[in-house]
Order: structure tokens, then C-alpha cells, then sequence
């Protein structure tokens, strides 16, 4: 059966990072609703529009948006995929579960954990591309003068990576998230793998707990 994988885990424990790379190794489709919402808010779209007060105060957006979003884009993907940031809530595990039918026996959740005191400081150095997936630190950046390491393009601060946005959103997801990870363990669909160290050693730690070639 093709790789069915979502990945969970609190703002800056590496979910975009593991995402790619789990996505790459497995020739599997990857998509990342935090990443899609900041792309409609830049471009200025009705969704991008209805979702910019929850983005600004730092909030989850509805579980209906996250849903639309989510779903309409597995309509399309055939094989494996890889969803990051998707499902925040317990609603949203459970609807997933049930547009999968019964493949939904099949899907691993991924919950990265990484301490808070960790978190904080990877989110005050956290940069992205502006035109490839790259997400890497200011460090990194640096080595390739300030530019994308991956393709060249120029390098940005998250939208809600400020100390402010993160502490909500952190408190957001012990109290929404942290409901779907009771789910995906009581299921027996769950892996706990730590988030701390480089992201070789951590995916290395993914893949053998997903037990990938």
C-alpha cells in the first residue's frame, strides 16, 4: 500500500523539514496547509483573505477551511503523500479518517517531539525561500551568502515565527492537537520520534521508526 503519513508535532519541531524529506525518499506527494494558507494571504485571495485574522492573531484557522484545503488537494494526488500541519484538531483527524474509508487502517501519524525551550530558539532563526521549499536556519543561509542554499532565491522570516504568534500558537496546539495524537495513539497508528539533533539524524530516526528502505 502506498505511504500514507501525517506528520504532528508543536510550531518549529521540524515538520516541513522531515516532510520533505520523508516525501523525496518515498516518491511520495507532500503538501503543507500552514505553507499554502501563507502563499494565499501573500497573493492576496479570498481564502487568503478569510484566513489572514486567524494567521495574524496566530490562530488555527476553522477546521471547514482546513478541511477544504486538505481534502481537494488528496482528490488529486495519486500513490503516497505526505500531509504537514494537517490535521490540527480532532475533528479533523476524524474526517480525514472517514474520507479514507477504509485505507484510513493504513495511514501512520508522525508526532515529532522536540522541548519547548528547543522550539523557541529554532523559530527565532527559522528562514524559508521565497521560491523553492528550503526552510532552514539563518546560520545555513548564511553559508550560501545570505541566499537560498537549495536554488538561490532570496530568504524571508516566517509570517508568524514572531515570539508573540508562536507562544499562541503553541498554546493553540496543546489545546487542539494534542486531542489528535490521543486518537492516532489509540488506534495503534502512532509514532513518537524525538525531533531533536540534525535533520539527517532525526529523518534517520523517522525513517526506521516508519520502517522505510
Amino acid at each position: 500500500m502506498a505511504l500514507q503519513v501525517v506528520l504532528l508535532g508543536p510550531p518549529g519541531c521540524g515538520k516541513g523539514t522531515q516532510g520533505h524529506l520523508l516525501a523525496d525518499a518515498a516518491g511520495a506527494a507532500y503538501f503543507s496547509t500552514g505553507k499554502q494558507l501563507r502563499r494565499e494571504l501573500e497573493s492576496g485571495t479570498a481564502l487568503g483573505e478569510e484566513a489572514r485574522p486567524f494567521l495574524d492573531a496566530g490562530r488555527y484557522v476553522p477546521d471547514a477551511m482546513a478541511l477544504r484545503l486538505a481534502l481537494d488537494w488528496l482528490q488529486g494526488v495519486e500513490g503516497g503523500w505526505v500531509l504537514d500541519g494537517f490535521p490540527r484538531t480532532l475533528a479533523q483527524a476524524r474526517e480525514l479518517d472517514r474520507h479514507l474509508g477504509p485505507a484510513a487502517a493504513a495511514l501512520q501519524a508522525v508526532l515529532l517531539e522536540v522541548p519547548t525551550g528547543e522550539l523557541e530558539s529554532r523559530v527565532g532563526v527559522r528562514r524559508e525561500c521565497v521560491q523553492c521549499a528550503w526552510v532552514g536556519t539563518r546560520s545555513e543561509a548564511a553559508e550560501a551568502s545570505g541566499s537560498c542554499p537549495a536554488c538561490g532565491g532570496a530568504l524571508r522570516r516566517r509570517h508568524d515565527d514572531t515570539e508573540d504568534r508562536f507562544r499562541k500558537r503553541l498554546a493553540a496546539y496543546e489545546e487542539l492537537t494534542e486531542p489528535a495524537v490521543v486518537h492516532y495513539e489509540g488506534s495503534g497508528r502512532l509514532h513518537r520520534v524525538p525531533g531533536s539533533g540534525s535533520p539527517g539524524q532525526v529523518f534517520a530516526l523517522l525513517r526506521d521508526s516508519l520502517r522505510l528502505p
